[in-house]
């Protein structure tokens, strides 16, 4: 059998509703591929409860599990108690033993076109992020703003000379890149280390990993091939209710049923709620919630 040389990877621990994400995204993958999976790459999942996807009827896609316990976990999370920093460690830790293109994919993901060109694109040397959330300097958005001052006052600057403050913020729910590019995970381990203590946001790790992605060259979207939903945390209960329901059915019929989910319709949604909000719907804080859908109406649709 001849070694794969793409891989797509995941981080899959803790609840049950991140098992849930990452089950989507694989059924999204198969539906992109009329319910198989793009032919010489390998899936590999760090996770602490594999058992959890092993339940699946026929799933075709190849599926890897690398083990992750609670004492990984917090060495990953380092001294600095980090929960993002466990995405760095993992990505450090396969780039270890394999030779190749990786596609890195957050949970909340839905792949929506073929990835062969980004895979090829990567084995050029391209860096993959999932869209560029804003530049530092433009102050685009609160946090932005907090970290442009905070890197102005410490007077930070990245390797090659350039202000940290003249990056852009990409977010990093997907990262793609050849793993000649593997040393550049260490420097940026090493400056989310650094700088996580003195600024403790979210931002952090994903900021190290727009500033090496763009002093490698120019960094490309994923946004054509993937959807990160990452602020639609909301529709957790559809997907609980819809494996619930699912589960048990055979993987190909599981894809054609989860395109019954439509996040970007859900997305939609959500944003027209938050703008038609009433002034007492602002004032009681009224929080959007998706619709259960009639699955029996669905599964005639579909």
């Amino acid at each position: 059998m001849t070694p794969a040389t793409n891989y797509i990877v995941f981080q899959c621990y803790g609840n049950e509703s991140v098992f849930q994400e990452c089950a989507n995204a694989l059924l999204s993958l198969s539906r992109v591929y009329e319910g198989g999976g793009p032919a010489g790459l390998e899936v590999w999942i760090y996770t602490d409860n594999a058992a959890w996807f092993q339940g699946f009827r026929d799933c075709p896609l190849p599926l890897h599990y690398r083990k992750i316990e609670q004492p990984t976990l917090k060495a990953w999370r380092g001294q600095i108690d980090f929960v993002h920093r466990v995405k760095i460690e993992a990505l450090r830790d396969f780039a270890r033993y394999r030779t190749g293109n990786i596609l890195y994919a957050d949970t909340d993901v839905v792949f929506t076109s073929p990835i062969e060109p980004v895979m090829t694109a990567i084995a050029t040397g391209k860096q993959y992020m999932h869209v560029m959330e804003g530049k530092i300097n433009d102050e685009g958005n609160p946090v932005l703003k907090k970290l442009k001052h905070h890197l102005k006052a410490d007077r930070l600057k990245h390797t090659n000379g350039v202000l940290l403050n003249e990056f852009a913020m990409w977010n990093a729910g997907v990262l793609g890149f050849n793993t000649r590019f593997a040393g550049e995970l260490d420097k940026i381990l090493a400056f989310t280390d650094k700088m996580y203590p003195q600024f403790q946001k979210h931002v952090v790790e994903q900021f190290a990993f727009s500033v090496f992605f763009q002093a490698a060259g120019k960094v490309k979207t994923a946004a054509p091939y993937l959807i990160h939903y990452w602020n639609l945390k909301d529709v957790r209960p559809l997907l609980a209710e819809f494996f619930k329901r699912f589960k048990a059915k055979p993987w190909k019929e599981l894809v054609l049923l989860s395109a019954l989910i439509q996040m970007p319709v859900l997305m939609q949604e959500k944003a027209g709620f938050y703008q038609n909000r009433s002034i007492a719907d602002k004032l009681l804080k009224k929080k959007w919630a998706p619709k259960m859908p009639d699955w029996d109406e669905g599964i005639e649709q579909i």
